[in-house]
């Protein structure tokens, strides 16, 4: 019976793929407000625009980690029922804008929990598996948005303002499970760029390219023990007059092969109101 080995960066690289080389910050320096790590941030922010966030060694931090074993698991569970019984949770009391709930576009499927309606309404609303690990999701929530504040307050304190938490937005902890593809030439291109503040993504497969501004190349994004991958968003970018980079990226894979994966995304998205004021400017 075959072993699976996963891939290393070494080992991606001899076979001639290309692996982003990205800065890695420290959650604990950016609480500690460390001048050289709120160099590197803004640095990583402005340049290629993602970045770890390594949350090793900090309160909050390992906190997070230690819960996400369980979403993981949470999640695996979730997929793994039948279609009938998710499509149930399909929400048809959301603006076509929004991804609450179910949804089921076509090569992956996704639920996304609204921070807000948590914060509101608790977790009573949410499918019954969800609510019985309420306690964890919710605790999970705080930590990636303290994470994603953090970054925020650390680039600036103007943006900020537009993120406070107990005025509406359409941030959300999402969901999703994406498999990949037989063969790789049949993936399809899913390039794009975020449209919210700031995205943590915790993943666990070789599964995101990067297009590298300075090199003008696409390469993967490898999985660090202990930290989540970051990203500027198209609304972070604007906010800073284009001194941070939201990047291009996209979801694919670098082998032939079949294998289910899953995404655990914290889309940081700014007030609706910084969002109606804008397309009331267009």
């Amino acid at each position: 019976m075959a072993v699976y080995v996963p891939e290393t960066v070494e080992s991606m690289r001899a076979r001639g793929i290309s692996v982003a080389n990205l800065l890695t910050i420290s959650l604990a320096k950016l609480h500690a407000k460390e001048p050289t790590e709120l160099d590197r941030l803004n640095k990583g922010a402005s340049n290629t625009g993602f970045f770890y966030l390594d949350l090793r060694g900090d309160t909050e931090g390992d906190r997070l980690l230690g819960l996400l074993p369980e979403i993981y698991a949470l999640g695996d569970k979730y997929f793994a029922q039948p279609k009938e019984a998710k499509v149930k949770d399909i929400r048809h009391d959301i603006k076509p804008s929004q991804d609450i709930g179910y949804k089921s576009p076509p090569g992956r499927e996704g639920y996304e929990i609204s921070r807000d309606e948590v914060a509101s309404m608790g977790v009573s609303h949410l499918p019954q598996m969800f609510q019985d690990q309420g306690k964890k999701i919710t605790e999970f929530i705080a930590g990636c948005d303290e994470a994603c504040l953090t970054l925020l307050n650390s680039l600036s304190l103007d943006f900020a303002v537009h993120h406070r938490p107990n005025e509406p937005s359409d941030t959300g902890l999402s969901l999703v499970r994406a498999p990949s593809s037989p063969k790789l030439s049949d993936v399809p291109n899913s390039t794009h760029t975020d449209g919210g503040t700031l995205t943590m993504l915790f993943y666990d497969e070789w599964s995101l390219q990067a297009f590298l501004p300075d090199a003008k190349i696409w390469a993967f994004t490898p999985i660090l023990e202990g930290c989540v991958l970051v990203n500027v968003a198209n609304s972070l970018e604007k906010l800073s007059g284009g001194k941070l980079h939201s990047p291009r990226h996209r979801v694919t894979q670098p082998f032939d092969g079949e294998k289910d994966r899953l995404f655990l995304s914290y889309f940081l998205r700014p007030e609706n109101a910084l969002k109606e004021k804008w397309e009331a400017a267009k």
